[in-house]
């Protein structure tokens, strides 16, 4: 069958008016979808694929001398499914062949991720492999080793059929429960729904009551319905197909569980007289009463062979004569139970889908006004082919929407041919009496620690109950024992129960509605009177809630310790290979075990209270007291430490106990039945055997379940339901009065207790889903604000992690709201808009009933604490106290909310930002307050708050940026420059400071920030004139007739020094220079000539650094602002046309201004300055100023003492003016002035540098042989004064003392001589470093 197109989908939904829409394509894909889809793309995984009919089946083929089906190459697909599908649209999922025809060919292997046909799994290989396996029919019985095999092949078919329907049964469950179910309830959510419960106002309320008397409004809101009910039509479909299939599953097990009891209804699979039967049932094999095997009968006889044809006509004959002898296929005594339990739980689903129909008026409604239009249009005669359409929707409301889908699967024929009616079989009888023995099981456990999911079992067992009362004939009376203990028993101890999110069910007013019974005393009541009877049996056991929640709270945390330990990865890593001990070994796996499960009936029981307590006052309309709101917090969050327990923190250790426990429940089973094997191989052995064939038909059955026991245990060490199904039916089999010697009812119950726990460990996964899953919140999300509330008012030590817990539970609808696909959806992501309006609710709430105190205690935490110290008062203990307890929650790990992550000390951040800003912009002299709280919260708690970039002045305490211009001559004498660290340090404190102030970047673009950009304008033209005025000064000293005469002097005997090939400039020169220009003696204020050069130049050394710090200022206001400008002007604008709207108009200007920030060159006001200093100098006589060079050297030695002299000065307690640590203004000033004057090459070919490290080395050896000699001299009279007498001892010690003084000094000199060393290394360096600054302007030059 090939796959249909998928077509772009195509709804009702439309406008009424569109001519062009056309219902053939909608009618066409819908029931290819429903008919087709449904049996290839789902059921092409079954074992009996759909693409096998009367039509196209291939005949059988010969492989090493055995037949081959083409139903058994069919089922081959099967094996690379691990579940059965939804439909096949043959036989509906369950075989309707014998199994030795499905097997026949097959090799498949079984691996532990159980992907293999179900029939191979039941069947032994070796059976297969022997070819002992013969089709059912072909032998007439009258031979030993015949009956022999064909009982077994009886039985391992039986097993495998009923195993395969309670697999699909178990997989629909799954299906509606994440699927069908979730789209039917959420039908009407809208994505402004989930928030409405929390911000919705009176007015809003007073609206939506006008709403029904609008007709605008009541027009949208059809309309809405009508677009939804057209896109819901795909879930619609698959709901019915599913009811379908159930319908047909129920009728199916219905007719097994008579089939293997009663003879009568055992035809063979090759007997062509049931043709005729209803719905296909009559062409089954003796076990399967499925639907569709007269088409398997017919493709076998148009395709087959003819001579195996032959055969089995043969066979066909001689078995008409045999037919009325053959037994049962299982004998007397066999409880099929889990075929029992099947049939309720398919039965329970049905009710559930009745359920969320009925209470759906909304989908009611939408369904009659989609039926409407389409009746209009049809007597319209608008379309083509609207019958296909109404063939549909009458398919569908019958299925689903008539709400009548559990009646239609009570009211089959279950008896089509009469053939449990021929055999004087009562089917009514074997279900009620599995009915009883399941409902006293039920009602033993329930509100009992072992109850697991009996509560929902019930509602199967009221519908088994109900289905018993349609199969009883008219004549007898229904059991009033039965029907009184359903109407009291269970009732009393669930009055209401939860079937999915917001359905209930009411077990006496299901009972009123579907099986009533008035003859009964005290068994009749109206539906007002259950419901209030319910209400009062909850209210009553509300008294009792907090206690009961309390002790399931205890147990979980006396688990979780527990659990920790012993499910820990180190608890036996201690023993080596050596100390293995195997007693040791099992009693670990058996109390990792007893732990685990210990864990689950925790969760069980949190689960069962949780949902019976808000579904029980939510449908009986019963307000949930505010007290009880902490209890059932608690519930949720056990659920999800159970769940995180054993899911994420020890999955792994979980999954390995769980593969040992399941082998060695395995082995336990296994062991059981030791005897028993051993009582039927001495039994088959026994001649006696061949005289009785009834004792031998039992042992051959016995015997093939055994052996299906032995290939499902051994055949892997994980356990897939179909293969616990296969495990419990040959149990189950295995009864029989013969046995009860080999066999005791002690060693049945032992084994149905393995059985139970090999379910509960296999399926550990899909329990702590099931049990875990609180995705039952999103109906009763109006409560989520209340739970947030507890959170905050709690213990803050744990109110993060079990914040954490319920958000993971809050997190749990994100499945079910995504998996709704009528609803809209968003382009980018898939999801729906009711997923994103339910997590916007909870974000929302998170913020505002958890977030926003957190953030007004932190602000006020801080408050206190700076007006504490503001009022110079530290010592309060509340401030202490505060912060403590906020501490941890800031630290805490962020919290994962549906596959976003939030973190609590992000969202305190921004709003501390926005507060800071907000209230800096009212007050900008609050900004010092407001930087001292950033600077507390980044100690306190962590918070990095960043900089509101507003105008603060006293971020820099009160060197304010105006006041420095006011007076910037001052400041650059008072302020030395740091060329490192770009900075200006001050040299002398302000009396009884004990602190240096200086101006960075920082400071000065925080200033930038406060008034503006253009006051660097105003910078650079004030700070342009004061180096005019410094440059002036220094000219003026250059052109005193005195310098300049000994710079002329100097300058020839440079050169003359230079064509005679000595061009380093020597220290002595240098030296000698400058103390003669400090004969010229000392300024008015004490300083020689030479400190007044080099005082001229550090001051305009420190201008310049000022201009060049405010360039780096601007620059980095600048850069702050640009990650809020685009890279460059968006292409797609185009060209704006002026004459639109004004808003375009103010658009296309914001362009044209971002693009000249963009675009417009920084000004470089250093080059400026120096280019306008040149000139002037160029056109002015400026001969005197041509030997500068020469005067560099002197200075350099007159700074190095100066910067020698302020360190020094540092190290007193009183500091002077003189007294600093750096002063790179010099270099700078130096620089500036060569490159004024170009003589920067003249000065580097002084060599100046290699002159000073020469005269160093040279003195520095000096200093070492000195003191080497003055060593040696010591040591030779040290020596000599041991040699001499004691009367000349004083003598030696005065010489002694003076060597000693010698030495000191020699020390001295060196300590002076490193001093100088690394002084004058500091300038060159800086020097070095400042050149670069007019590198540029020389290269242009």
């Amino acid at each position: 069958m090939t796959t249909p197109q998928q077509k772009q989908p195509i709804h009702l939904s439309g406008s009424v008016h569109d001519p062009s829409w056309n219902p053939h394509n909608l009618v066409s894909r819908r029931l290819r979808e429903a008919c087709n889809i449904h049996a290839s793309r789902l059921s092409e995984r079954t074992t009996i694929s759909s693409s096998v009919s009367s039509a196209n089946a291939p005949p059988p083929t010969e492989i090493y001398n055995q037949v081959i089906h083409p139903l058994a190459r069919a089922s081959l697909p099967r094996s690379s499914c691990p579940q059965p599908p939804l439909d096949d649209a043959i036989t509906g999922g369950g075989s309707s062949v014998a199994c030795n025809v499905h097997f026949s060919g097959m090799n498949v292997k079984l691996d532990p991720l159980e992907r293999a046909a179900p029939h191979r799994i039941v069947v032994p290989e070796n059976e297969i492999e022997d070819g002992l396996m013969e089709p059912r029919g072909e032998m007439d019985g009258t031979n030993y080793g015949v009956l022999w095999n064909e009982q077994r092949s009886a039985t391992w078919n039986a097993i495998s059929a009923l195993a395969t329907m309670c697999d699909e049964v178990e997989e629909l469950d799954k299906t509606f429960e994440s699927q069908i179910l979730p789209s039917i309830v959420l039908f009407s959510a809208d994505d402004y729904e989930a928030p409405s419960t929390y911000t919705i106002t009176p007015a809003l309320k007073k609206a939506s009551k006008k709403d029904i008397f609008d007709e605008d409004a009541k027009a949208k809101r059809e309309s809405a319905l009508l677009a939804r009910i057209g896109k819901f039509v795909p879930a619609l479909q698959l709901a019915s197909n599913g009811t379908v299939r159930l319908r047909r599953l129920v009728k199916n097990m219905v007719v097994q569980l008579g089939g293997c009891s009663t003879p009568a209804a055992v035809p063979f699979y090759f007997d062509r007289s049931a043709a005729g039967d209803e719905n296909g049932a009559g062409t089954t094999s003796n076990v399967l009463n499925g639907e569709g095997g007269n088409k398997i009968d017919s493709a076998a006889d148009d395709k087959g062979n003819k001579d195996q044809l032959g055969v089995r006509g043969s066979a066909a004959q001689n078995k008409n004569s045999f037919l009325g002898e053959q037994p049962p296929i299982f004998g007397k005594g066999v409880s099929l139970i889990h075929l029992v339990k099947a049939i309720g739980t398919a039965l329970r689903i049905l009710i559930a889908v009745d359920t969320a129909i009925a209470t759906n008026t909304d989908l009611q409604e939408a369904w009659a006004m989609y039926k409407d239009i389409v009746m209009e249009w049809s007597e319209e005669k608008r379309i083509e082919n609207i019958e296909s359409l109404e063939r549909m929707m009458v398919q569908i409301e019958f299925n689903i929407l008539s709400s009548r889908s559990f009646i239609a699967a009570i009211e089959q024929n279950f008896d089509p041919r009469g053939r449990f009616q021929s055999a004087k079989f009562h089917l009514h009888d074997e279900i009620i009496s599995i009915l009883l023995t399941l409902y006293g099981q039920y009602c033993e456990r329930i509100n009992t620690e072992y109850e697991t999911s009996e509560r929902l079992d019930c509602v199967g067992v009221y519908g088994l109950y109900v289905l018993y009362r349609h199969l009883l004939p008219p004549n007898l009376v229904p059991d009033a024992k039965l029907h009184k203990s359903l109407w009291s028993v269970f009732p009393a101890m669930c009055p209401i129960l939860e079937l999915y999110g917001p359905l209930h069910f009411i077990p006496r007013e299901f009972m009123m509605i579907h099986a009533p019974y008035e003859a009964v005393k005290g068994c009749s009541a109206t539906i007002h009177d259950i419901r209030a009877e319910s209400a009062s049996l909850v209210l009553k056991w509300d008294g009792s809630f907090a206690a009961r929640v309390a002790k399931i709270r205890l147990d979980s945390l006396g688990w979780l310790a527990s659990a920790d330990s012993e499910l820990s990865s180190t608890v036996n890593s201690s023993l080596s290979d050596d100390d293995f001990n195997l007693p040791a070994s099992i009693a670990s796996i058996e109390r990792a075990t007893s732990c685990i499960l210990r864990g689950l009936k925790i969760a069980y029981s949190a689960s069962i209270l949780l949902r019976g307590q808000l579904v029980s006052h939510r449908s009986l309309e019963l307000n949930v007291h505010s007290s009880h709101m902490s209890s059932i917090l608690a519930l949720v969050e056990v659920l999800k430490s159970i769940e995180k327990m054993l899911r994420v923190r020890r999955r792994a250790a979980v999954l390995s106990f769980q593969r040992s426990t399941l082998k060695m429940i395995s082995s336990n089973i296994l062991k059981r039945f030791d005897r028993v094997r051993s009582y039927v191989d001495q039994t088959s052995a026994s001649i006696e055997l061949l005289k009785s064939p009834e004792k031998a038909r039992s042992v051959a059955r016995i015997s093939a379940c055994l052996s299906a026991l032995e290939g499902v245990l051994k055949g892997t060490s994980s356990f897939s339901p179909i293969r616990r199904y296969s495990a419990a039916f040959s149990v189950a089999a295995c009864t029989d009065p013969m046995l009860f010697e080999a066999f005791a009812p002690d060693d049945l119950r032992a084994v149905e207790g393995h059985i139970k726990d090999l379910n509960q460990i296999s399926s550990i996964e899909d329990v702590l889903s099931l049990v875990c899953d609180c995705s039952f919140l999103y109906f009763y999300r109006d409560l989520i604000p209340n739970f947030i509330e507890l959170l905050q008012h709690g213990n803050v030590a744990s109110s993060t992690s079990r914040l954490q817990l319920l958000v993971s539970a809050l997190s749990d609808p994100e499945r079910i709201l995504k998996c709704v696909k009528h609803l809209d959806k968003d382009v980018l992501s898939g999801s729906t808009l009711c997923f994103y309006g339910y997590e916007k609710f909870v974000l929302l709430v998170l913020k505002e009933e958890y977030v926003a105190p957190i953030c007004d205690m932190i602000e006020t935490d801080l408050r206190l604490a700076i007006h504490a110290k503001n009022a110079e008062n530290s010592k309060n203990s509340s401030i202490s106290c505060v912060d403590k307890r906020l501490r941890s929650i800031i630290n805490a790990p962020p919290i994962h909310f549906c596959q976003k992550q939030i973190s609590l000390k992000k969202e305190v951040e921004i709003h501390l930002e926005k507060i800071f800003y907000n209230l800096c912009t009212l007050n900008l002299n609050d900004c010092k307050t407001y930087s001292e709280m950033r600077v507390l919260a980044e100690e306190r708690y962590g918070l990095h708050i960043l900089d509101p970039c507003l105008p603060d002045g006293s971020l820099e305490l009160d060197l304010d940026f105006i006041d420095i211009l006011r007076d910037l001559s001052s400041f650059v004498s008072r302020f030395n420059y740091n060329m490192i660290e770009q900075s200006f340090v001050e040299r002398m404190p302000k009396y009884g400071e004990k602190y240096l102030r200086t101006v960075n970047v920082k400071c000065t673009s925080a200033a930038l920030k406060q008034h503006g950009l253009g006051v660097v304008a105003s910078s650079v033209n004030v700070s342009y004139k004061i180096l005019a005025k410094k440059f002036q000064q220094f000219t003026q000293f250059l052109a005193a007739d005195y310098v300049k005469s000994l710079l002329a002097k100097e300058v020839r005997w440079y050169m003359h020094q230079k064509n005679d090939g000595n061009s380093i400039y020597p220290f002595e020169r240098a030296a000698s220079l400058a103390k003669e220009i400090n004969k010229q003696g000392q300024t008015s204020s004490g300083i020689t000539v030479l400190d007044q050069c080099r005082i001229f130049l550090t001051e305009m050394g420190n201008i310049i650094a000022f201009v060049r710090i405010m360039r780096a200022s601007k620059r980095k206001v600048l850069t702050d602002q640009m990650p809020f400008l685009p890279s460059s002007v968006d292409p797609m604008l185009g060209k704006i046309d002026f004459f639109e709207e004004s808003g375009s108009h103010a658009k296309f200007e914001m362009e044209v201004c971002v693009t000249a920030i963009l675009n417009k060159p920084d000004p470089d006001y250093i080059r400026a300055f120096v280019n306008v200093f040149k000139g002037v100098v160029s056109k002015s006589d400026n001969s005197f100023m041509n030997g500068f060079f020469c005067m560099v050297p002197a200075l350099c030695l007159c700074w190095m003492e100066s910067s020698l002299q302020g360190k020094e000065m540092m190290h007193k307690k009183n500091i002077t003016k003189d007294g600093y640590y750096v002063d790179d203004g010099f270099a700078v000033g130096l620089s500036f002035c060569l490159s004024v004057l170009g003589q920067v090459k003249q000065y580097e070919s002084l060599n100046w540098f290699k002159s000073i490290q020469s005269k160093y080395a040279a003195d520095e050896d000096d200093l070492v042989e000195k003191k080497n000699a003055e060593e040696v001299k010591r040591n030779a009279k040290i020596s000599a004064a041991k040699q001499s007498s004691w009367f000349v001892s004083g003598t030696n010690e005065k010489e002694q003392d003076e060597d000693y003084d010698e030495l000191t000094m020699l020390k001295m000199m060196r300590k002076r001589l490193e001093g100088n060393r690394r002084e004058m290394a500091m300038l060159f360096f800086s020097l070095h470093g400042a050149q670069s600054f007019f590198k540029d302007i020389r290269s242009s030059s």
